[in-house]
């Protein structure tokens, strides 16, 4: 059984490990970049600040299935989305929309 303790404690948890890629990048001297990487489930990518992984995307966001992308091209534009929210203040979250315009909705809707 949940009760409002735990859901107090997993809401907190979640605000606090989204914040941490803003704290990172607001720091003085900062140099947020990226890298891709491929694995067995396809392409993702780090988002590095100072050389440090912030954010590690193994799999496409927002879509249920665990799947990679399946080009690295795919995987570095939306590396550099997520900068630019990053930079501009937003939440690196991206929505099934911001994604459709990087891959194909076949692609992430196959399973």
């Amino acid at each position: 059984m949940i009760t409002k303790h735990t859901i107090i404690v997993i809401a907190t948890s979640v605000v606090i490990a989204a914040a941490i890629p803003f704290i990172y990048l607001h720091k003085t001297g900062h140099k947020t970049d990226y890298r891709t990487f491929h694995s067995a489930a396809g392409w993702g990518y780090d988002i590095l600040t100072n050389h440090k992984i912030i954010i590690h995307q193994e799999y496409i966001p927002v879509i249920a299935t665990q799947k990679g992308f399946n080009t690295q091209a795919e995987a570095e534009k939306t590396a550099q989305l997520v900068i630019t929210k990053m930079k501009g203040d937003q939440f690196p979250a991206l929505s099934y929309a911001e994604l459709s315009t990087i891959c194909s909705p076949d692609e992430l809707s196959r399973k």
